[in-house]
């Protein structure tokens, strides 16, 4: 029973280290965010933004920018580095047909995103808000 024993141990070991986990390092970035009011830095002018259905979701080093009114998904790979984020290669995300890659920034400038290749500077980050600022705009969210 003993030997058993050790070995279902052992092979549960092997098991588990043989599994290649991605863990992320993305602290109070990692989860699921509303976008909750746009700020126009040019014109000072502030838009409510809590009942756009927009969503942006973090992990590892995706990015999801979702628009549950219109069902639209755009995937994004991420950088986040001390106060930059940088979101690059975004990919439409049509569940029922196939994804395809954005070349064009008309397709994601509804979320206030300007270019393909976009750097924010985050202005706050914790667990319950986060501001992002790029040239345009303010972006307020909080975590959901």
């Amino acid at each position: 029973m003993k030997k058993r024993l050790t070995y279902i141990f052992l092979a549960t070991i092997v098991a588990l280290t043989a599994c290649d986990f991605e863990v992320s390092d993305n602290g109070d970035l990692d989860g699921y965010w509303q976008l909750h009011q746009t700020d126009t830095l040019a014109t000072g002018g502030t838009d409510d933004m809590r009942q756009s259905g927009i969503y942006w979701a973090f992990q590892v080093h995706l990015m999801e920018m979702r628009d549950l009114q219109s069902r639209i998904s755009i995937l994004y790979r991420f950088e986040h580095s001390g106060s930059q984020l940088r979101i690059y290669n975004p990919i439409a995300n049509y569940r029922e047909v196939s994804d395809s890659v954005i070349t064009d920034v008309s397709l994601v400038n509804r979320y206030g995103i300007e270019h393909l290749d976009e750097l924010f500077h985050i202005e706050q980050l914790n667990s319950d808000n986060m501001i992002l600022t790029n040239d345009t705009y303010r972006f307020h969210l909080r975590k959901y």
